[in-house]
């Protein structure tokens, strides 16, 4: 079984800007508020290969997650996959070039032994909460130029 989690909105920014936020995990701490800290293991900037730490909190329960990135494609796609607790995530930010800005996705997928927990912990509602969270944080940041 997996379960996906999507949401998505529109930033008066262009593509480039938008991905130098979402593409530095030093800053997401900045724009993403459950998100207390994250690096790349060797503190290169985000590319295919890196391995990346954060520490995430979702109610009371702090958490950290070891992910690999997957995709590093300026200024279009980042994806990592993760795992915690028994389950597999797979997140991914999409940047879609529009006429006034970028659309900006942000999905996550999840399957492993560990969902039924998940689910009975109410994660998923969870995950939604942040993914809106998550992206009125980055228009904020992005559309101020910072």
């Amino acid at each position: 079984m997996t379960l996906a989690v999507e949401d998505s909105i529109h930033v008066g920014a262009a593509p480039e800007q938008v991905w130098r936020l979402v593409s530095d995990p030093f800053g997401w701490r900045f724009w993403w508020p459950q998100c207390k800290s994250a690096e790349t293991v060797d503190r290169k900037p985000l590319r295919d290969g890196s391995q990346l730490e954060m520490t995430l909190q979702l109610g009371l329960v702090p958490f950290t997650v070891r992910a690999t990135v997957e995709i590093a494609q300026p200024p279009r796609a980042l994806l990592w996959i993760g795992k915690a607790f028994g389950v597999t995530g797979r997140h991914a930010f999409y940047l879609e070039a529009k006429p006034n800005g970028t659309r900006v996705r942000e999905r996550e997928t999840f399957d492993g032994g560990g969902l039924l927990l998940f689910r009975l912990l109410r994660f998923e509602h969870a995950t939604a909460v942040m993914f809106k969270q998550n992206l009125r944080g980055l228009k904020r940041m992005a559309e101020r130029g910072l």
